[in-house]
């Protein structure tokens, strides 16, 4: 009944006068669902997980769809041709709703992408497309890799839009978060299961199902042969005993070889947030398993007790596809987002010339008031960009030390009015609390790019070896900071 009150739906809204339109059921062959979608019923499947997605191709200036999203607003992207950046970002409110996915396009053949970025309340049924042309063409061609990805929070892009870690559905995303941008760098497909506050136990009761809702239906994993499984879990297990964390660890291992029974497993975790941290435990984890198709990956963590956003997210994606493409062989390609971890002991986006989707820019802050990216050539010192602060805003960027006895020398161009500081500090494990060595300097400014210098050596005498840097720039209350070109070096 609600199949044709869709099909209904999508017939009887058409432009008037409008001679080509084509309805499209959800069970042509032409389509293609990459998910954990429920055909029960061909003309009303359903999904429930982030990430879930259905690609055509076809032949038309533009495209409709029918959705319910279920109990609450869920939001879609929208990718044409493969444009990705240029990709739109739409919400869908609950009930049965027509929506509009593309206009006004060239008159030809267009492929379409449409993602469920955000997994807040029940299903999201899909009951078809109208393509305003002659409908849909060949099938789309498929990525040659499969990936299965299990997380938490982080994984699932909460508060992937934001730099200073907001809330919202609005601001959650897959597409431009770890997942999605892995997957694109190595070109494969990918599953994301993954739920906010998710723990390893959590993930063991849950693995296996449609939805996080309901034990039943279960997932068939013979529909997805992943060829690499990423676990990145364990962030909310913090505080509990290592025996119970590695155990579940196992568990839960134990329960994904069995229905993945060639694929590589990569426990990736991030490094640096707490003491007693599940990444202090997953290698000697798989060193127990003794499975030679098992792998481990630590990647630093440099965005405080926060979640990552677009930037930091795609740092993390950089060392993940490093690694699958060593140990799998798979080409890798440069990640589509901006990379927000510095490499090299370099600070990520110095000069300010790169944006992520969202328009951030890899430099966190506690309060965007006073911060502004400028761009206008004829005033950057280096290329288009460079920041802004004003009446005592700042921004910071944590690095990960990497080797005992590293100085750090930080130089960037300034100018302004009034005055400011730069702030190099030294942090333990703990990288959200105090820092266990702090060195901070006065910076004047004047109407002319000057080049500012900064040398800090880590002092002897520490109770713990720090694991980051974090550079902070201040502008001073009633002051206006300008500053481009940054360049930060560690060295023995």
């Amino acid at each position: 009944m609600i199949a044709s009150v869709a099909i209904c739906l999508l017939s009887t809204l058409g432009a008037s006068g409008e001679k080509n339109l084509a309805i499209v059921l959800p069970d042509n062959p032409r389509i293609h669902y990459t998910g954990r979608w429920d055909f029960s019923n061909p003309l009303e499947p359903w999904s429930a997980w982030q990430g879930s997605t259905i690609t055509i191709n076809f032949n038309g200036t533009g495209c409709d769809m029918a959705m319910d999203p279920g109990s609450s607003t869920e939001w879609y992207r929208v990718v044409l041709d493969g444009e990705h950046l240029n990709s739109q970002k739409i919400s869908v409110n609950r009930g049965l709703q027509q929506v509009a996915l593309a206009s006004g396009l060239p008159a030809g053949i267009h492929r379409l992408d449409l993602i469920k970025e955000t997994y807040v309340g029940t299903n999201s049924s899909f009951f078809g497309f109208r393509i305003h042309g002659t409908g849909l063409t060949f099938p789309p061609a498929l990525p040659p890799h499969r990936i299965e990805f299990y997380g938490d929070s982080n994984l699932a892009g909460y508060s992937l839009e934001s730099e200073r870690n907001k809330s919202g559905s609005k601001l959650v995303g897959v597409h431009f978060g770890f997942s999605g941008v892995t997957a694109r760098m190595l070109d494969a497909e990918y599953h994301n299961i993954s739920a906010s506050g998710e723990t390893l136990g959590g993930m063991i009761n849950r693995y296996d199902r449609m939805q996080w809702w309901s034990a039943n239906p279960k997932w068939d994993f013979s529909r997805f042969r992943a060829e690499v499984v990423v676990i990145n879990l364990g962030a909310n297990d913090v505080g509990s005993s290592i025996s119970y964390i590695k155990s579940r660890y196992h568990l839960l291992l134990d329960k994904l070889r069995a229905v993945h029974p060639t694929a590589h497993i990569v426990l990736a975790n991030g490094f640096g947030w707490d003491y007693d941290e599940p990444a202090d435990y997953t290698s000697a984890v798989v060193a127990e398993r003794n499975d030679s198709n098992m792998s481990v990956l630590l990647f630093p963590w440099v965005f405080e007790k926060w979640h990552g956003c677009e930037s930091d997210q795609a740092g993390m994606s950089v060392y993940l596809a490093a690694h699958i493409s060593k140990v799998m062989g798979w080409t890798m390609n440069s990640p589509d987002v901006l990379n927000g971890f510095g490499l090299g002991g370099d600070v990520a986006n110095g000069s300010f010339e790169g944006t992520a989707p969202f328009g951030g820019f890899a430099w966190r802050y506690f309060d965007d008031a006073g911060v502004s990216r400028q761009l206008d050539q004829s005033s950057a010192k280096y290329g288009n960009a460079w920041l802004r602060l004003t009446n005592g805003a700042s921004v910071h960027q944590p690095n990960p030390l990497r080797r005992v006895g590293e100085d750090v020398e930080v130089r960037m161009w300034v100018r302004g009015q009034g005055s400011g500081t730069v702030t190099i500090d030294f942090r333990d494990q703990q990288m959200y609390t105090a820092p266990m060595y702090s060195n901070t300097t006065p910076v004047q400014l004047g109407p002319q790019w000057q080049l500012l210098t900064i040398r800090v050596s880590i002092p002897a005498g520490l109770p713990r070896m720090p694991f980051h840097t974090r550079l902070t720039i201040r502008a001073d209350s009633s002051s206006q900071m300008d500053v481009d070109g940054i360049k930060m070096k560690c060295q023995a």
